[in-house]
């Protein structure tokens, strides 16, 4: 029987990547399929989708004020049962939507979200935690 939708917990920082903010989400139980070393994706600064090998992780659908991220255990799997979303409906500032991306290692998913405006510093929110958050 499938569990209801979990928000997962997570961090979020600014100065892992200058002009972005990270989000650390925990996912318990992922385990991610090794991105290998890429020179051409090194080269051309472009992110792989990360895999994983006991769920699916849905690419995030990220618009400029916003996202959602899902992530959903496979059916033979240590993970089935497992759904988890994070959505935030209300950022304090735009994003640059087409420079987000996001990695994966085991138990956890980074999502960096590209700052519109890499001076403005979302500092005082981020300690806030006045992130508008919603797991509909």
């Amino acid at each position: 029987m499938a569990q209801a939708v979990e928000e997962p917990g997570y961090a979020v920082d600014e100065n892992s990547k200058e002009g972005f903010i990270r989000l650390k989400i925990k996912i318990d139980g992922l385990k991610v399929k090794s991105q290998g070393l890429s020179i051409l994706n090194k080269l051309q600064g472009t992110h792989p989708h990360p895999e994983s090998k006991n769920a699916t992780i849905e690419k995030p659908e990220i618009h400029k004020r916003g996202f959602a991220l899902e992530v959903k255990g496979g059916l033979d799997t240590s993970m089935k049962g497992a759904h988890y979303r994070l959505a935030i409906k209300q950022l304090p500032y735009d994003i640059d939507v087409d420079g987000c991306y996001l990695k994966g290692e085991d138990g956890w998913l980074y999502l960096f979200l590209k700052k519109q405006e890499a001076y403005q510093s979302w500092e005082k929110y981020i300690r806030e935690g006045n992130l508008e958050t919603s797991s509909d």
